[in-house]
């Protein structure tokens, strides 16, 4: 064999092997196109699409460390606890929450989840949807409303309930609701209705309740005024005619049949502010004494995201033995 016959054997070899290896080609395929998460800036910060759907997603929370003390040392009208609340004690609060909302031919339909979380359990704050001005779940009855300190009481908590808000224009609106403070009790539930005023000087909120169980009623009227940009004043007042789920009444039970309040809070800077209050409680039902409380708030804000608060509160009166001293330093790590 001459090497002129060697080489053409060994090309013809050599493409016989490419062309068995070209037939047996594994072919890959193009990636599908990745579906990035998109920002949703109509309802504000925070909000990104839910990939694959028009619906707005927001998830926020807080870590929050607190520091409360109180020197009841019988366990009075704040806490019922005969002496077991006295001096200091130190809580771990996590919270997580989550806002969707999108658009729809009736409006914003909004559905919001709030839970809290403690070493000793979990709790369910919020659960409830909107859709234009209903709102139907678990959260604040309609007849929430207080002072900006920390010393007040005004009645009313988180319920269950079913509720329509009429905008009415000009900062005015109309809210009627429906609401089950304790299942079982009634087939008759609770009725709350509430007027709202919002102009530039401040405003106006006028709250009335009914308790279908104790068939009593009560009333509660909210005002600010802005007296600078950095200056507001709160004023309230309260009714009862009895006993009830929205009595204006301390933790343990004690309600009273009026109230009075006020409030006053000072922006120093963008970062702090303070503020300064008290409250009269007139004709408690069961004994007809009356009590006061005073306190004091500081609110900093330390770095963007994290804020401290400090409460300082005194109450007494006729159904106090001595003068109770209470109050906490809270810390919010939030998201």
């Amino acid at each position: 064999m001459n090497i002129k016959s060697l080489l053409l054997g060994s090309a013809a070899a050599l493409l016989a092997v490419s062309g068995a290896r070209a037939a047996d080609a594994v072919v890959v395929a193009e990636p599908e196109p990745m579906e990035y998460v998109r920002i949703c800036d109509v309802y504000g910060a925070g909000f990104y699409y839910i990939p694959g759907t028009e619906t707005c997603l927001k998830i926020g929370g807080l870590v929050r460390y607190q520091i409360d003390f109180d020197n009841d040392e019988l366990g009075e009208v704040t806490d019922g606890l005969g002496g077991l609340d006295e001096g200091w004690n130190k809580s771990v609060l996590a919270r997580i929450s989550f806002d969707a909302r999108s658009e729809t031919e009736y409006g914003t339909f909004k559905r919001y989840i709030q839970i809290n979380a403690t070493t000793g359990g979990t709790t369910l704050r919020h659960a409830y949807f909107e859709l234009g001005g209903l709102l139907v779940g678990h959260t604040d009855t309609l007849y929430d409303g207080d002072l900006g300190g920390e010393f007040d009481w005004a009645g009313g908590a988180r319920v269950n309930q079913i509720r329509y808000t009429f905008d009415a224009g000009n900062g005015i609106s109309v809210s009627l609701g429906t609401e089950v403070a304790v299942n079982n009790d009634s087939y008759v539930p609770n009725i709350v209705g509430k007027v709202s005023i919002a102009q530039g000087w401040g405003g106006v909120d006028l709250f009335a309740a009914y308790d279908s169980v104790v068939e009593e009623y009560a009333l509660k009227a909210i005002a600010n005024f802005k007296a600078t940009e950095a200056l507001t004043l709160q004023l309230m007042a309260t009714y009862g005619s009895d006993y009830s789920f929205y009595a204006t009444a301390f933790d343990s039970g004690n309600a009273y049949e009026w109230s009075l309040g006020g409030y006053l809070s000072y922006a120093v800077n963008d970062k702090l502010s303070i503020g300064a209050g008290g409250q009269y409680f007139a004709e408690e039902f069961s004994s007809s004494g009356d009590d006061w409380a005073i306190g004091a708030v500081v609110d900093y804000k330390i770095v963007e995201n994290l804020n401290a608060k400090l409460a300082v509160n005194y109450t007494d009166g006729d159904n106090f033995t001595d003068g109770v001293t209470s109050g906490f330093l809270r810390l919010d790590a939030s998201f």
